[in-house]
């Protein structure tokens, strides 16, 4: 499991977009030094390409030096976006396969942690960003009690959602922002399937392109070897049209295409919302769809 301990150095990097200055993420340093970590900043963090934080290769660069350095434990991502897939190519998998450490991000850095563990088997942490977390002046405290759990390397026992199809499966959670997620399928960065656990959830997208991007997830070849499904809070995804139906419409509907039952639930307590869970991705986890208890094993 995922462990930090107090005078360990970690990583911030901006792999998608760009922050304005360090004040921007100062109160997250802050909020990590106070914890006994030691950030190192990047080269690169406070570099502007269009809507990214700097050139594609700039961006791995600074990803590729804090994998390099033994001394740094983790690596923060300062800001969601868009972008980070971009970086993908510009990676040392070999590199990062000798010196693995945990990605922490948030949404488009879904796209890099997901990459990453495809081509290395490396994990990561969903569920904080640097910025998004702090951007109210407020720290969730429910959010912190999560994170810390992590960083203690415990193995979290969470009930929450609601059951859509009952069963329990065993497998390697993977997944997170729906959008960047789907947006890897048919590249050599998609993460085989077989005997996953998912984790889905999304913003700002209109309902019926929740259904289409799903719809491209189950025709990937391996999906009817997918072990179960998470799905969490779709915020923001409202219709188009009033007949588009609602995302709840379309999660509904959804385990009537797949080819076999697997567990699923609906309304996890993870996403772009203030309140959310931290996770592990790609670690073993246990899912019992009939209580709605997702642990750590």
């Amino acid at each position: 499991m995922i462990k930090l301990n107090p005078k360990d150095k970690v990583g911030i990097a901006s792999p998608a977009g760009f922050i304005n200055s360090l004040d921007d993420i100062a109160p997250s340093l802050e909020y990590l030094t106070s914890l006994g970590l030691e950030p190192v900043i990047g080269n690169h963090v406070l570099d502007k390409y269009f809507y990214m934080g700097g050139t594609d290769a700039d961006r791995a660069a600074d990803l590729n030096a804090f994998f390099a350095d033994d001394s740094i434990k983790a690596i923060f991502t300062t800001a969601g976006g868009a972008g980070a897939q971009r970086v993908l190519p510009f990676l040392d998998y070999d590199l990062i396969k000798k010196h693995p450490k945990p990605i922490f991000g948030l949404s488009d850095n879904t796209s890099l942690q997901n990459g990453i563990y495809a081509k290395t088997s490396c994990p990561s942490v969903t569920g904080f960003s640097l910025k998004y977390d702090f951007k109210s002046g407020h720290f969730s405290d429910f959010t912190k009690k999560s994170l810390e759990a992590v960083f203690k390397g415990e193995k979290q026992k969470i009930q929450s959602g609601k059951t859509l199809c009952s069963g329990s499966a065993e497998g390697i959670l993977i997944g997170s922002c729906l959008s960047t997620f789907r947006n890897l399928c048919g590249t050599a960065y998609m993460p085989d399937l077989s005997g996953k656990i998912l984790l889905l959830e999304d913003v700002g997208e209109k309902s019926y392109k929740i259904g289409v991007m799903l719809t491209q997830l189950l025709q990937q070849k391996d999906f009817a070897k997918v072990a179960g499904i998470i799905f969490g809070q779709f915020t923001n995804c409202a219709p188009f049209e009033e007949q588009d139906g609602t995302v709840e419409d379309m999660l509904q509907e959804f385990p009537q295409l797949l080819e076999k039952q697997i567990p699923i639930i609906t309304n996890f307590q993870f996403g772009h919302i203030p309140d959310r869970y931290v996770l592990p991705l790609g670690e073993k986890v246990r899912l019992n769809a009939d209580n709605c208890l997702l642990e750590y094993i």
